[in-house]
């Protein structure tokens, strides 16, 4: 066993008797984790990234925040203008005075995960969604995580606020913090849910190794933001696994605007006629960043639609990946799945690796995929010369107008705001494209 591997066991045994939840099966994840280890570009999934660097590197468990330096550090990142319930993860650490929860309505339950599994132990919520085998990472983030947000609908509740989750990750000089956030949604027949989670942070490098499941009854409809505003030196893996009965839907959206090297997973799987999904990405990528999307959708019942588009800025010398792969079951017939990835390239050291796949064994289906790379178009970019702009400002009208289309779904005003101005930020001149915009 690498040393990396013996050190997450002696964190297990240093932590074992803090951690909530119970015992024996965090153990046992820890376990089946340490007995295949972190994935490599021998396989499939992982040909073309890898996380060869976590060999080498140090990593400890967070100590205690400090909660000055955490509200400060909450007071620079946390979206402004929302007005609805709130959760404060600072390290994977709950910070009580930064959260609120005041006036939900009957029915809606926004809490610590921690706090539940300390008092509830034996009815342990954990991995009922998540596929274990296809993502194991989940099994290391059940052993070690330490707090995360549990959210229950158990009634016919309405999305009126979102429920905004911010992680932030404050890397310190030494030893990589691990930290593991970990989101379960559990939402009722005919309820619907709005939910951000949020992930930033700023300092040394860090690992973040995130799991969010959510379960949608029959009707449910919940929307959930991923949003990834990382220092330009953490590494972040995430899987997002859903399951969603009949006639319940779910849209994700999917930001990734930092980072030095980024792994998503989702995972849904609709299991019942009437259910339906929606995928929103997008990613920009500077540097020597490295972005990795990997999506699947699987069609497990008759009727059931999904809609994914992911879209990428590429600049420097970045790598972005792209896989989406979608599943039509036997007899899984009338479904409807449309696929689509496009990306920008800004830099003739940029590249990308895109694969949109479709497995089906029905016959009475409509499905389509499709992707493109390419540069900015010529004709419009000799538009905006010859209307008089420079050849920078014309470059970064178009590349904003590009993921802006993205950003344009996301249906919150201060969400949006935010992601557009950090997008902006990232072009050339970006205050002279505050002119235009």
């Amino acid at each position: 066993m690498s040393a990396l591997l013996e050190s997450l066991r002696q964190h297990w045994r240093d932590r074992a008797s803090t951690l909530p939840g119970n015992a024996d099966a965090r153990q046992q994840a820890l376990e089946a984790f340490l007995a295949r280890g972190f994935p490599t570009t021998a396989e499939e999934d992982w040909k073309y990234t890898s996380l060869a660097r976590l060999e080498d590197a140090s990593l400890a468990v967070p100590g205690p925040v400090d909660l000055a330096e955490a509200m400060a550090a909450v007071e620079r990142h946390a979206v402004p203008g929302l007005d609805g319930p709130r959760l404060v993860f600072v390290n994977g650490q709950l910070i009580p005075p930064a959260c609120r929860l005041e006036g939900m309505p009957e029915g809606l339950g926004v809490g610590s995960l921690g706090q539940t599994l300390q008092e509830h132990g034996d009815a342990d919520p954990l991995d009922r969604v998540v596929d274990l085998d296809r993502y194991r990472l989940a099994r290391l983030n059940t052993a070690l995580f330490l707090d995360g947000a549990l959210i229950r609908a158990t009634k016919q509740v309405g999305a009126e606020k979102p429920i905004y989750l911010l992680f932030l990750n404050l890397g310190a000089p030494g030893a990589m913090p691990l930290i593991q956030p970990r989101v379960l949604i559990d939402v009722a027949q005919g309820a619907a849910l709005t939910v951000i989670e949020h992930h930033c942070g700023e300092g040394e490098a860090a690992v973040i190794n995130a799991v969010t499941e959510i379960s949608g009854q029959s009707a449910a409809r919940i929307t959930h933001y991923r949003v990834q505003e990382h220092a330009e030196r953490h590494i972040q893996i995430a899987g997002l696994n859903a399951r969603l009965d009949r006639d319940a839907s779910l849209v994700c959206h999917n930001i990734d605007l930092g980072g030095a090297l980024v792994r998503n997973d989702v995972h849904a799987r609709l299991l019942a006629p009437g259910a339906e999904v929606e995928l929103n990405g997008l990613y920009f990528t500077r540097g020597t960043s490295h972005v990795d999307n990997h999506t699947r959708i699987d069609h497990l019942a008759p009727r059931t639609t999904s809609r994914e588009d992911y879209r990428g800025v590429l600049d420097g010398r970045s790598r972005a990946v792209f896989n989406g792969k979608v599943l039509v079951a036997e007899d899984a017939q009338k479904i409807e799945a449309h696929q689509s990835n496009n990306n920008l390239l800004l830099s003739r050291e940029c590249e990308v690796d895109t694969k949109p796949e479709l497995e089906i064994y029905a016959d009475d289906v409509k499905c389509s995929h499709g992707a493109t790379v390419g540069q900015l178009d010529a004709t419009a970019l000799f538009y905006l010369r010859s209307r008089g702009l420079d050849a920078d400002t014309a470059r970064g009208l178009l590349t904003f107008a590009f993921a802006e289309e993205v950003i344009a779904r996301l249906g919150i005003t201060p969400l949006a705001e935010r992601l557009s101005g950090t997008v902006m930020g990232h072009l050339p001149d970006s205050e002279r494209l505050r002119e235009f915009t």
